[in-house]
């Protein structure tokens, strides 16, 4: 028969734990719905941050790091938006994880967003500033390297997915989407689309879609 420590050890192995993801020149604060119903349901939320002005290197650096803080990376399920969750499918490559959650992630970006405009314009730039908001180029030219390795991907393991996407997304292409789902070698995953808007994280049915997704894994 187990001890009272014992079975407080053993409850604690099996907590799930989340890792939430933010997009480019994002922060952890974007996820504030999903985390309150997450930590609702007893789930540890972990949160991590990377600088939008380095290459992506240096992001992925920075995810690993706290992924090794955590622990055992097969009992993470990361929770990726946008740009945070085309790393988080990029990572699935490198380490085993317990599930993914991948939220309007690019792979194509669609024509006339700001990335494409920036690159076409102001390549040779080493920054740029739009609306008080400044880009690095070093960084832009990064996220369309980064993203050619995903294409070049034939085969995306992973274990659990769920990939949620807007139909009217103005920054991410739907084939997106359609491409991570087709590529994804597993036979548990959901793809599930939304409405519209690129960052749709406080929306009912995308906080619902997560909590069912995360109650069977």
């Amino acid at each position: 028969m187990e001890t009272k420590q014992e079975q407080i050890e053993t409850k604690e192995i099996h907590v799930k734990k989340a890792l939430l993801v933010h997009g480019f020149n994002g922060s952890p604060d974007v996820f504030k719905e999903i985390r309150e119903s997450l930590e609702e349901r007893g789930i540890l939320v972990y949160t991590v941050r990377y600088e939008s002005t380095k290459p992506f290197q240096d992001w992925i650096k920075i995810i690993e790091n706290k992924i090794k803080e955590i622990g055992n990376s097969e009992e993470i399920i990361l929770v990726g938006h946008s740009l945070g969750g085309s790393l988080s499918l990029y990572l699935s490559q490198r380490h085993k994880f317990k599930g993914l959650v991948l939220i309007n992630s690019p792979v194509y970006l669609k024509k006339g967003t700001l990335f494409k405009v920036l690159v076409k314009f102001f390549n040779k730039r080493k920054e740029v500033e739009i609306r008080k908001v400044k880009y690095s180029m070093e960084s832009i030219r990064s996220i369309f390297s980064f993203l050619d390795e995903l294409k070049g991907k034939t085969v995306i393991n992973s274990n659990s997915t769920l990939i949620i996407q807007s139909k009217k997304d103005y920054l991410v292409s739907n084939k997106s989407a359609k491409m991570i789902y087709n590529k994804i070698n597993s036979e548990n995953k959901q793809l599930v689309n939304i409405g519209s808007g690129h960052t749709p994280l406080n929306q009912p049915v995308v906080i619902s879609s997560i909590m069912g997704f995360m109650g069977v894994l």
